[in-house]
């Protein structure tokens, strides 16, 4: 075996070694704020029905409240308690939305979707990431939106394995 073709086979090896694995993908975070700037619910909020939609608009924000992109969802309810009674006192945590977002990004889009509580403070949403485009055309992982106002949310995405 000729020289060059020992240190080919050497780099090769070592580059396989070090490379991941084919198939994996690197997981990456990203955590950002959402500031809601428009939203609409189609039905009577305060005694939501199923069929009812919330749709809304997002700036979204990195930690150093830099504008980094822009969000928009609809959720549509599918659950709501059977007396009415007691949801009035108790307020929307039996309430189930199913929800389709997006949030674009200079580098490409993440989309988003499943079953959520209605978006009250401290309410807790965790998504499947469906997809992307350009720099997320390969996304998969999981989004979690945590309520911290009316007009705040975090999210965080997190992405590959």
């Amino acid at each position: 075996m000729t020289m060059t073709r020992l240190l080919t086979l050497v780099a090769l090896s070592l580059a396989m070694a070090f490379a991941p694995a084919f198939g994996e993908e690197e997981s990456e975070r990203i955590h950002v704020t959402a500031e809601i700037v428009e939203q609409t619910f189609t039905g009577d909020i305060a005694n939501p029905k199923v069929g009812d939609q919330l749709i809304l608009r997002a700036d979204i924000f990195d930690k150093n409240d830099k504008k980094v992109g822009i969000g928009a969802g609809a959720c549509t309810v599918v659950s709501v308690p059977e007396e009415p009674e007691a949801e009035a006192t108790e307020g929307h945590e039996d309430i189930l939305l199913q929800c389709l977002t997006s949030v674009a990004f200079d580098q490409g889009q993440i989309i988003f979707g499943g079953l959520a509580p209605f978006p009250e403070v401290g309410a807790v949403a965790r998504f499947g990431i469906l997809g992307g485009t350009d720099k997320f055309r390969e996304a998969e992982g999981e989004a979690t939106l945590v309520v911290i106002s009316p007009t705040l949310q975090e999210a965080t995405f997190d992405l590959g394995d």
